[in-house]
């Protein structure tokens, strides 16, 4: 058994003070730091963080050398327990890694506690130290880890059956705001950490619905004895990860809602949308998960674990996260349409997404996704929105087929019977298993859509619903889509290019391929100076552009890097780039079938 002692050493030098120790070491006894923590699949080296490791034995030092990047091995008396102390840089204020300083500590235990690599099976305890320096008598601990003897705070002792259980429980200590609910017959923890005036009563009640709805999907009980949400509001941020009965998310704390107001802003929106996306990984990846992901020991966090049905785990969920708003009456069908139409403008405006398929896309996402650089735009494509199209083009074409036909839902339920009910992995073609599901072939849907690039016919899909599906040029640079515009003018995204914030001068963050910036030459990184002699400010610079029609051509001026150059460009034709759907039907069996799928979702 490796027990770990975590003590909040330094907060202003935001270093934590961690201790492990063995009973029975091995001779050659191996201790490891993760390189990447489930369900964000970078190589984020954690090892990197440590500081200062030692070890010793019955008050004798014991030699600790790296044989690897993340590895430390230790010649050990295996008759004499281990003690090994070391400090860890906790400075990441990311959902991923470890934060600490006088106002708060957030643990995740794969950023921070090494592997027993000579025992993966062991149990673990983990002894959580109360703060000592001034403030830190206001804290409390929040997780989901099976205590073992805590105080009313929360500090104290945790147990882990296995070091896989431990890194799967993140820790919250702060001094935060919290409130509770039922949700599918268990607890519901929420903690907020961080300065905020948000309402906090609507965002319970909110909540609620949201995982009820999630549990009413999937029926029973759900996987978990409690669950908690781990909330740090900050001024810019945004995210999400999931994990086996909790979730760490941040964003905007003027995302949260304000007291007396009934609207949901699309800030508070977006929160409700993570809150269903992170829940709902509950059952779609932290118990059905891919094949490559169930290992004899947990996942392998030392390397990277490769699948190509990430469209599913990620794909499926950013489907069913607005959606289940939708359901649970959050939204209204024009919001919710709304937010389809800005996801297809989205599709629309990526090259890469008829260069890469969403399969492909799973596969590289650990060299690909998390580093996208200027030309990603044009060379790949998310997993996450594309694989949404994936699971909505399905269960439309299923929903379109008769009232009797499965639909997604029904997909969800098999694939938790089959697989995160048994703990057996989803093999990575499941082309068969949907398949029989869909009680058809599937086989040409899997060719076209998720191991090829080609575009769902969405007008036809959503005519069997008595939607509407449309494309216009982008009226603005900032048209994101999603409703009718009536003012088309000529702006940057007409050209191709993607304009970086902030500046006092416009700087092309991308150049979509084949566009007219792309023909003239011009690339991610130049700074435009002038459009037709006019100083090409970047509060100027639509105003500029607007005065432009198609197949006007125009002289611009630009930097590559501190070279001075020119490029000639012709406006062209403006690109039906930008999608807005409207339920517009008047057939009784439409609008029928389109309740069904917008409304609640059928239980298993």
């Amino acid at each position: 058994m490796a027990h770990y002692v975590l003590t909040f050493g330094d907060p202003a030098g935001h270093v934590l003070d961690i201790e492990i120790s063995l009973t029975h070491p091995a001779a050659e006894q191996k201790l490891a730091m993760p390189s990447w923590i489930p369900g964000s699949y970078l190589m984020r080296e954690f090892a990197r963080h440590v500081i200062e490791l030692t070890a010793e034995q019955d008050g004798q030092v014991v030699a600790a050398g790296k044989i690897d990047k993340s590895t430390w091995s230790l010649r050990a008396n295996p008759d004499l327990p281990l003690r090994v102390r070391y400090r860890v840089y906790a400075w990441d204020r990311s959902v991923r890694g470890c934060q600490f300083d006088s106002s708060r500590g957030f643990i995740n235990p794969a950023a921070c506690l090494l592997q027993d690599v000579s025992s993966p099976d062991g149990s673990c305890v983990l002894d959580v130290h109360a703060p000592a320096f001034a403030g830190g008598e206001q804290w409390r601990c929040a997780t989901t880890m099976a205590p073992v003897a805590v105080s009313e705070r929360g500090f104290g002792r945790y147990h882990a059956a296995s070091y896989d259980e431990l890194i799967d429980h993140p820790l919250e200590c702060a001094n935060f705001d919290e409130f509770s609910f039922v949700a599918g017959g268990v607890a519901h923890r929420f903690v907020v950490t961080g300065r905020h005036r948000g309402d906090l009563q609507r965002l319970q009640t909110d909540a609620q619905k949201i995982c009820q709805g999630h549990c009413d999907l999937f029926g029973g009980p759900p996987p978990f004895p409690s669950y908690l949400f781990q909330l740090h509001v900050v001024d810019d941020g945004y995210g999400g990860l999931e994990h086996r009965s909790s979730t760490a998310l941040i964003m905007p704390r003027n995302d949260l809602p304000a007291a007396g107001d009934s609207t949901i802003s699309e800030g508070y929106r977006e929160l409700l949308g993570l809150i269903s996306h992170e829940y709902f990984h509950a059952w779609n990846v932290k118990k059905i998960r891919p094949a490559a992901f169930v290992g004899q020991h947990g996942y392998d966090t030392t390397q990277e674990a490769y699948t190509r049905l990430l469209w599913l785990f990620e794909g499926f969920t950013s489907y069913y996260d607005d959606l289940m708003l939708k359901r649970v009456g959050l939204v209204t069908d024009a919001d919710y349409l709304k937010l389809i139409g800005r996801r297809l403008t989205q599709l629309l405006r990526s090259p890469g997404r008829q260069r890469q398929s969403v399969a492909d896309a799973s596969f590289d996402a650990w060299i690909k996704y998390y580093r996208a650089d200027e030309n990603a735009v044009n060379s790949q494509f998310s997993y996450y929105l594309r694989g949404s199209f994936v699971a909505m083009a399905l269960d439309l074409m299923q929903r379109a087929a008769g009232e009797d036909a499965p639909t997604l839902d029904d997909l969800m339920h098999a694939l938790w019977r089959e697989f995160g009910q048994t703990g057996r992995g989803v093999p990575e073609n499941p082309e068969a298993f949907f398949s029989q599901w869909a009680q058809r072939d599937l086989g040409p849907f899997f060719q076209q859509y998720v191991n090829g690039t080609e575009d769902p016919d969405w007008a036809t899909l959503f005519a069997s619903f008595g939607i509407v599906y449309r494309t216009r040029p982008a009226a603005t640079a900032a048209d994101r889509g999603g409703r009718d515009e009536s003012d088309i003018a000529t702006n940057a995204r007409t050209l191709g290019m993607q304009i970086g914030d902030g500046g006092a001068l416009p700087v092309l963050k991308h150049v979509l391929a084949g566009s007219s910036a792309w023909r003239a030459g011009l690339s991610a990184g130049d700074t435009l100076i002038a459009i037709d002699g006019l100083r090409a400010g970047s509060a100027t610079l639509g105003k500029h552009l607007a005065r432009f029609g198609k197949g006007d051509r125009l002289e611009m001026m630009y930097f590559r890097h501190d070279e001075l150059r020119s490029a000639t460009i012709e406006i062209p034709e403006p690109p039906l780039d930008t999608a807005w759907l409207e339920a517009k039907s008047d057939d009784p069996l439409c609008t029928a079938r389109r309740d069904r799928w917008l409304g609640s979702a059928t239980a298993p």
